[in-house]
């Protein structure tokens, strides 16, 4: 595990020296962003608000077969957040990382100032197949609400911030078998041998649809294990996707993960207003590591994001549509089959200037006592983010 200083030395190795008077193949890119959140503590009842303020400066480097890429971000977060039971028992929600790419710099009573690489990684790539080792983002599965193979990445899709997704601390190496086969091998380490995870994957493509098969060691135990599939291709114009999964932890019973779903872009000549142009995702996931009583939900897992879900059965969808050339809206509802609760949240973004993007939305949980979303209190959010 290595310091922050010690990462960002080894990001950028692969960059060339001063030796010559050529500018540096590296390009710089980023944003900044000011989120606000405002909730009531699941506990208590009572409301708190939080304040988020990042900076991210993106950096790429590569020279010959040499890449280095780093997300490095300067962040304060702040507010009554701070002072709620939830932040006391399960901090900020992140789950533990291997290698230390982050360092606090300074806190208070209701804020934090940190530093911290959101990726970090380098390694060697040709036209042939890539080789890297870091913090970074192993995108496997074609669902776009539920990944049933993505166990290095759970995403959590009532997340306020989608568009952010967790890394992970691994070495990844894929290598090409022809113009539409490859081969992926994931290996994300931690101190102990029980808790690595070791994954191959093999992707093609057959008659225009994508096929893949995985599988391998998890995190859990010595022998635990899981294998998987995923396919996507086109149906009636639009897309359908399918992934599965079956896991052995040792530690408890074998269970089944899948994911059905259909996304569809409305044409132009679309007669409804509301649709024309509109895209569409519909998805159903079965979580056998889930439970059917709603007393025994361990909603510990997902406050510690190690996993998205506590039931068995969900149906997903989301719409989006572009308003305006500068106003987007956008839509997403989530249904636990088994105790009928659910989640939506409208929200909408608008192009104010070039490169600065204002939105704002509100999630709305609803269901009955002890149900998976019923407890869940609603949150409204205002965010500005500029480009640069």
């Amino acid at each position: 595990m290595g310091s922050l200083s010690l990462a960002v030395l080894f990001l950028f190795a692969a960059a060339p020296s001063n030796a010559s008077d050529a500018p540096k193949p590296v390009s710089a890119s980023g944003y900044l962003k000011e989120l606000w959140q405002y909730s009531r503590s699941a506990f208590d009842g009572r409301p708190y608000f939080l304040n988020t303020g990042r900076a991210r400066l993106t950096l790429d480097a590569n020279t010959s077969v040499f890449k280095a890429h780093a997300d490095y971000d300067h962040e304060v977060l702040a507010g009554s957040f701070f002072r709620t039971f939830e932040y006391k028992v399960f901090g900020l929600g992140e789950p533990p990382s291997w290698l230390t790419m982050d360092q606090t710099i300074s806190t208070g009573a209701t804020n934090i100032y940190r530093h911290r690489l959101y990726r970090g990684w380098a390694g060697v790539e040709s036209d042939r197949g890539t080789l890297r080792f870091g913090r970074q983002r192993i995108a496997w599965g074609t669902g776009k609400l539920w990944n049933p193979t993505d166990v290095l990445n759970p995403y959590q899709p009532t997340t306020v911030e989608r568009d952010e997704r967790r890394g992970v601390d691994a070495v990844y190496g894929r290598y090409g078998l022809g113009n539409l086969s490859q081969a992926e091998l994931a290996w994300s380490q931690q101190d102990r041998w029980p808790d690595h995870s070791l994954l191959a994957r093999l992707k093609t493509n057959v008659k225009d649809y994508d096929l893949s098969v995985m599988g391998g060691k998890l995190a859990s135990s010595t022998d635990s294990w899981m294998v998987g599939g995923d396919f996507a291709g086109n149906l009636l114009d639009g897309t359908l996707h399918a992934e599965w999964s079956y896991t052995d932890l040792k530690v408890r019973t074998p269970f089944w993960k899948a994911d059905l779903g259909y996304d569809y872009t409305f044409p132009t000549e679309t007669k409804l207003w509301l649709l024309r142009d509109s895209t569409v995702v519909a998805e159903y996931f079965h979580s056998g590591s889930g439970v059917l009583d709603r007393r025994s939900y361990d909603f510990t897992k997902l406050f510690g994001g190690r996993e998205v879900t506590v039931a068995q059965d969900y149906m997903g969808l989301t719409y989006s549509k572009d308003l305006h050339t500068l106003l987007k809206l956008e839509f997403s509802l989530i249904t636990n089959l088994d105790d009928g609760s659910g989640f939506y949240s409208p929200s909408l973004q608008y192009n104010a200037l070039n490169n600065l993007y204002l939105s704002g939305g509100f999630q709305r949980f609803g269901g009955g006592r002890g149900t998976e979303f019923g407890h869940v209190p609603n949150l409204g959010f205002l965010q500005a983010q500029y480009y640069f």
